[in-house]
Order: C-alpha cells, then sequence, then structure tokens
C-alpha cells in the first residue's frame, strides 16, 4: 500500500516541517501523495470534505496552531518522475511530475543541454506550483515554456489537461491561484500532477540577459565570454543567494508582496514626488513599481515584531527568526502595508496564500488598521 493510498494521520499533524516559513501549523489529517493512481479512491473519499493541496509549503504562510489545527485534510503532493516526450534540432518535449523540486529540475534541464528555464533557477518549491503562481524571475516568466498542464479534477473526478491559454497565465497568476484566492480556500478543485513543457537545445537558444542586475553579474561570471544558458543560471543563483536567506537559517516565502501595477499617470506623479523610484512600462497602461523598493523607504529594513522580521538585506522579505507565530508575520505584513497604502497610495498584495483567510489574514485583504507599537529596530 502506497503512502497516498494510506490512512490520514491522526490529529493534529504539524506542518512546520513542510513550510519554508516554519510556522508552527498543525491540520486534522495529512495524506503523502506518491502514486497518481490512488487518486480516483481518494478523491471518492474526499467527496464533500475539506482538503488543501500542500507542495512545497514555499508559497503559503498557514495560521493553524496545535489547539485550532487545520480543518482540512492535506494532501502533499509527492508525485516525482521526468519523462522526454520528444526532441529533435528545434525543440525538446519534457513532462514533468508535479512534486519534483523546481531547482532541481532547472538543474537538471541545464545539464542535459536544454535552455528557457535558467533564469528561474534557485526558486523554491515544486514544479506543480510554478503554473500555479506562474513564477517568474529577471524577465522570463514559467508560462513561457509550459506546454500542458495536467490535473485531477476533484469534481469530475478524472484527469483533465490545460493549454496554456485555458491557464489563463497573468503576473504571478493562473486560473488554478484565482480560483484558490475567490473560492473556498478548504475546496480546491483542481489538484496539478504534472506539466509539458517544451525547451530549446542550449546551443541554439538565446538566453535573456538584459534584466537590470543580471547583466553586470555576467560579466563577473563570463569575463567577456558570450554567456551560455547554464552561465544565467548561475548569475541568477549569485544573484538570489545575495537577496534572499537560506531559508536553513531564516525561514521566508521570498517575496512576500508582488510588485504593484498602477495607470500610468498616477506613475507619473509618484515618479516626481519621489527622487530615484524605480518603474516599469507594464500592459495595459499600467506601470510597475518596485514593492521593495517602497518597504525600504519606510525604514521597515530590519524592523522585528515578535519572532517575525523584515530582512535587512532586502525589504520585500519576511523572514522568520526561530520563534515567530503566524498571527506575528500577519500582523507585521499589514502594517508594511498600512504604511505603504499612507506615504504612495498604494495597497500591496501579499504573494504567498494565506490558509486559512480569517482574522489576521483576512485583515490583509480589508486593510484595517492594526497597532504598530510593538515594532523594533534590532
Amino acid at each position: 500500500m502506497s503512502d497516498s493510498e494510506s490512512r490520514p494521520a491522526s490529529p493534529p499533524v504539524s506542518l512546520q516541517a513542510l513550510n519554508t516559513m516554519g510556522l508552527p501549523s498543525f491540520a486534522q489529517y495529512l495524506v503523502r501523495l506518491t502514486d497518481s493512481t490512488a487518486l480516483p479512491a481518494l478523491s471518492e473519499s474526499l467527496v464533500g470534505a475539506p482538503k488543501f493541496i500542500l507542495g512545497g509549503g514555499s508559497n503559503v504562510v498557514i495560521s493553524a496552531e496545535e489547539d485550532a489545527p487545520l480543518p482540512a485534510t492535506v494532501i502533499l503532493n509527492q508525485l516525482m518522475g521526468i519523462v522526454r516526450l520528444s526532441a529533435n534540432e528545434q525543440a525538446i518535449r519534457i513532462r514533468c511530475a508535479a512534486g519534483e523540486p523546481w531547482h532541481r529540475f532547472v538543474m537538471w534541464t541545464l545539464a542535459q543541454g536544454w535552455a528557457g528555464l535558467e533564469n528561474l533557477a534557485l526558486i523554491p518549491g515544486t514544479v506543480g506550483a510554478a503554473p500555479i503562481q506562474n513564477i517568474g524571475a529577471y524577465g522570463v516568466e514559467v508560462a513561457e515554456c509550459i506546454e500542458l498542464v495536467h490535473a485531477w479534477d476533484f469534481e469530475a473526478h478524472e484527469h483533465t489537461t490545460f493549454s496554456p491559454e485555458a491557464c489563463d497565465f497573468g503576473y504571478r497568476s493562473s486560473r488554478f491561484k484565482d480560483e484558490a484566492r475567490q473560492g473556498p480556500w478548504n475546496a480546491p478543485r483542481f489538484l496539478i500532477t504534472a506539466v509539458d513543457f517544451q525547451l530549446t537545445p542550449a546551443p541554439r537558444a538565446t538566453p535573456k540577459t538584459d534584466y537590470l542586475g543580471l547583466e553586470k553579474e555576467l560579466g563577473e561570471i563570463c569575463k567577456g565570454a558570450t554567456p551560455s544558458p547554464l552561465h544565467v543560471a548561475h548569475a541568477v543563483m549569485s544573484l538570489r543567494n545575495k537577496k534572499l536567506p537560506p531559508i536553513e537559517n531564516l525561514g521566508n516565502v521570498g517575496s512576500f508582496f508582488q510588485n504593484p501595477t498602477v495607470p500610468e499617470p498616477y506613475a507619473r506623479v509618484l515618479i516626481d514626488r519621489n527622487e530615484g523610484m524605480p518603474a516599469y512600462p507594464a500592459s495595459d497602461g499600467q506601470v510597475k513599481l518596485s514593492a521593495g523598493w517602497l518597504i525600504e523607504q519606510l525604514g521597515f529594513k530590519g524592523l522585528r515584531l515578535g519572532g517575525a522580521g523584515v530582512y535587512d538585506k532586502h525589504a520585500l522579505v519576511l523572514v522568520n527568526h526561530g520563534q515567530a507565530r503566524a498571527a506575528e508575520v500577519l500582523e507585521l505584513a499589514l502594517q508594511i502595508q498600512r504604511a505603504v497604502m499612507s506615504r504612495f497610495g498604494v495597497w500591496l498584495v501579499p504573494e504567498p496564500q494565506l490558509v486559512p483567510p480569517r482574522s489576521d489574514a483576512a485583515r490583509l485583504n480589508t486593510g484595517r488598521s492594526g497597532d504598530d507599537s510593538e515594532l523594533t529596530k534590532r
């Protein structure tokens, strides 16, 4: 009998080691899904029952302590395996199971001589989470390389497939993320089982190297040579290591807020009032602002609230200094949102999923006031 076919563990089940923020969190039940053939039986057993799907835990903040565990069955997606579907001189098609660690998969593709994902190196999480978030970095989004997304439909009790168009990819979003945010947190319809990617043989690839900061890092690595996809990956890894703390040292979920977009006329007003404000053209007459820059201008770097804090090297990263509670992380995030709104008229949207969306988590989406009297500089 596989892990996915076994009985759920007795409550409460600790999820602290299963989320990169390292927050104390618990669930009533936990199922480890290691075999997709177990999905029909699992799906039938959970009809009408609350459930939550967890991958690498790198994009979620769970507010559920031992005395009030998540009232749901947590399905830990551990589906593994990589298959080459086809290859020719122009392209390679591969299918990767959803539970594979994302960074390991990226480096594996580069070791095979396949390009396309190099700008997305060192992003935490799993392959299955990549299309949900439409992960992106240094000028590239994963949607650019996705051919198909395979999923289990808990309503129809069958496997289904989504084209990129059906995934409705946007900036750090997809139909999967939108449905999760708009619907009940404990009733996801789809569980991603695998993703098909189309990549390019490295000799035919033209790596994207013109993103801010990446060119300089590549210059130091390549010493005048033409950058290869592997060079780009190493440059990206170097940049990320400079900005983000190792998860094993300081729990975090990477960027805690999305970079906001504002109408171009309002962006001009902000730029005129704030010397040096970074701003980048976006679609539909919008301008993208740097959330990290906005937060840094307000002096939040290094601030702490209990065990939670703002990373002293990157204001966009909230960290767990060792004993943080979810309530402290969410309160700190709320105070940042209020301060940015007050100063710049921009409301920052959290990037990680907040589970469950109640109490402090709900306040992040309503903008209600919080008490900032406990903020201290360390």
